[in-house]
């Protein structure tokens, strides 16, 4: 399946793109906007860092205000 155009360029190629099954079973994280100050911003993402990795840890943080 290689379709080409006119002047060869572009077109499926066979091996090209993202392999089968790189992906989590999970699915794949949805993409959030968020508008912050610098300050604000470098407080979400150490928290979306420990998000990722514990999610334990951040529901507890959460807990304890």
């Amino acid at each position: 399946m290689t379709d080409t155009k006119s002047n060869g360029w572009g077109g499926v190629r066979p091996g090209a793109g993202r392999p089968k099954g790189t992906t989590k079973p999970e699915g794949v994280r949805r993409q959030h906007q968020v508008r912050a100050y610098d300050d604000e911003w470098a407080i979400i993402k150490a928290f979306a860092s420990i998000v990722k990795k514990d999610p334990e840890r951040a529901i507890r943080m959460m807990k304890t205000e």
